[in-house]
Formats: structure tokens, sequence, C-alpha cells
């Protein structure tokens, strides 16, 4: 038997803090597939069509300044805001 399978979007939004040397927070908008990202320097970029598994990833991660420039930067368009 093959599964399909299945993802549910929700109008959710999820935020970590990360201890990262140049990241101070993450945030995840379920719904529109944004991650936003705020740096300690105090720039913040919300990167887009990002999927879920990777927010999920990035939590899990032991390194999320190294998570995040493996699999988010330079990976999805995004804008400074």
């Amino acid at each position: 038997m093959q599964y399909k399978s299945t993802y549910v979007k929700s109008n959710v939004s999820a935020a970590i803090v990360v201890d990262s040397d140049a990241i101070q927070t993450a945030n995840y908008m379920y719904d529109d597939e944004f991650l936003s990202l705020t740096f300690k320097n105090g720039n913040r970029y919300i990167y887009n069509n990002v999927p879920r598994f990777l927010f999920h990833g990035l939590q899990e991660s032991a390194s999320k300044g190294k998570f995040i420039n493996n699999y988010v930067i330079g990976k999805f368009t995004f804008k400074r805001v």
C-alpha cells in the first residue's frame, strides 16, 4: 500500500529564539510559508515559500546559524523589512 503525504496548512505562526552569534529570532507563518529572520544587528528579512519541514529542522538543529546558512540563505527569495 502506498501512502500519500498530506500537507495541512493552518493559520498559525511559530517563533523561536535562536542561540546564535548573528541571529536573534526566527518566526514562521504556516499559512503563507514565510520565514522571518531577525538578526542581532537589527536587520529583518522575510524568506518566501519556505517549506514547513525546514522550519522544523531549524527548531531541531544544534547550530541554528549553520542551518540557516546551509538551507535558507541563498535558497529562497527574500525581502528586507
